[in-house]
């Protein structure tokens, strides 16, 4: 997002017992057991008003290739079919997380945002009007910001050099509605509903 521009990010949980434990469990010991909680959980997301099949998608939180190795599988993409089932509205996944990025756990706010800095490519600018941020757990954000930003940067790329993509004037003409979800965040200040 450009300076002084904030991402709204609406979640559905706190990030605090028993969800925490619930989240790390699948995460990263592929405990399946604790998916139907985290599917009840995301269920408490109800679909943004305005948003249907035809006009938004939902973008999925991209990992890298060295931690889906490492993981055997994508814990956000798992969560997302979940979510686009609950909402009726397709995923979409024309945006690759770059490998030279570390995992955000441990790390500051402000060393989460350099760790960020062109963290995403984009193969394919979607067709879509709203575009919907989804990841497991927001703790700062700035992963979602990072990846909105990314989006926006496409869209005005695209608009001035003319994007290699096909049907790129579609997109460069009307600009997105960007807004982000995430299953539990870490912190107050952003909203729960």
């Amino acid at each position: 997002m450009s300076a002084g521009t904030s991402l709204s990010i609406q979640a559905a949980s706190y990030y605090d017992y028993p969800i925490r434990q619930a989240i790390r469990a699948f995460k990263h010991h592929e405990d399946m057991t604790k998916l139907p909680l985290l599917v009840h959980v995301l269920r408490q997301l109800p679909r943004p008003r305005g948003c249907h099949s035809s006009n938004s998608v939902i973008i999925p939180m991209p990992t890298t290739s060295s931690r889906l190795m490492k993981r055997g599988f994508d814990p956000v993409t798992v969560l997302s079919a979940y979510l686009s089932k609950h909402w009726q509205i397709p995923l979409w996944d024309g945006v690759q997380r770059v490998d030279h990025t570390v995992s955000q756990q441990g790390l500051t706010r402000a060393e989460r945002l350099t760790n960020l800095d062109n963290a995403f490519s984009i193969s394919e600018l979607p067709l879509a009007k709203r575009l919907l941020l989804f990841d497991d757990v927001a703790t700062t954000g700035a992963s979602l910001q990072a990846l909105a930003r990314t989006f926006l940067d496409s869209t005005i790329e695209s608009s001035v050099t003319g994007f290699s993509t096909p049907d790129a004037h579609i997109s460069s003409t009307h600009s997105y509605k960007i807004t982000a979800y995430a299953l539990a965040h870490g912190s107050s200040r952003y909203k729960e509903i």
